[in-house]
């Protein structure tokens, strides 16, 4: 199990339960117990048991009423992740977290080891998430990936790249998206704004 003093970003929460950043700060606002938000300098951010109930919110079907998706996770979380049940009138619903609980402490794992190989140093490359002891950085690459070019193919570019590199490029990516997309120049733009056409003079 994770190390229940991990703190998750909304990204990193969201890499974690395999859903959209915008779907986990709406599912922590509506359905996760108040244990599984904590907020610093007008941050949101969530606990490991946090990011178990976002995968398992994701995994239930939709006609589970959100009233009852609170109290089963309320209950997941009280003495470890262990099996809930919840009654309402004539429906029990029941909540075992144990294979979604196996798959957010494979991701912090893979997380934690993504970060003991990439740093943001302000000294190399402007900042840029950065290979640790190289120059080469992490976002070209996972793009790279994932456009489909062949690990091997960019291991030959890049002679110092290593598969455990590639991996951690991946999973970093996803957790710290970069923000916003360079603009296109406007004289770069597909179709003209418009077209003026004059007459020549007779000569």
């Amino acid at each position: 199990m994770s190390k229940g003093g991990d703190l998750l970003t909304a990204a990193e929460a969201a890499a974690a339960s395999g859903m959209p950043v915008r779907a986990v700060y709406r599912r922590a606002a509506e359905r996760l117990p108040k244990s599984a938000v904590v907020r610093r300098d007008g941050k949101m951010f969530l606990t490991t048991v946090g990011a178990i109930w976002l995968r398992l919110d994701r995994d239930l079907p939709r006609s589970v009423p959100a009233s009852i998706r609170r109290r089963l996770y309320g209950r997941t979380g009280a003495k470890g992740i262990d099996r809930a049940e919840v009654g309402e009138g004539a429906f029990r619903y029941v909540c075992e977290p144990g294979i979604a609980a196996g798959e957010v402490d494979l991701f912090m794992r893979e997380y934690r080891r993504a970060k003991a190989l990439i740093v943001e140093d302000p000294e190399v490359q402007g900042g840029a998430a950065t290979f640790r002891g190289t120059r080469l950085m992490v976002h070209p690459i996972a793009d790279l990936l994932g456009q489909g070019t062949a690990p091997s193919e960019l291991m030959e570019d890049h002679p110092h790249l290593t598969a455990e590199m590639m991996e951690a490029a991946v999973v970093y990516a996803k957790t710290h998206p970069r923000r916003g997309r360079p603009r296109k120049p406007g004289w770069r733009s597909d179709t003209p704004v418009g077209e003026t056409r004059r007459a020549r003079s007779g000569m």
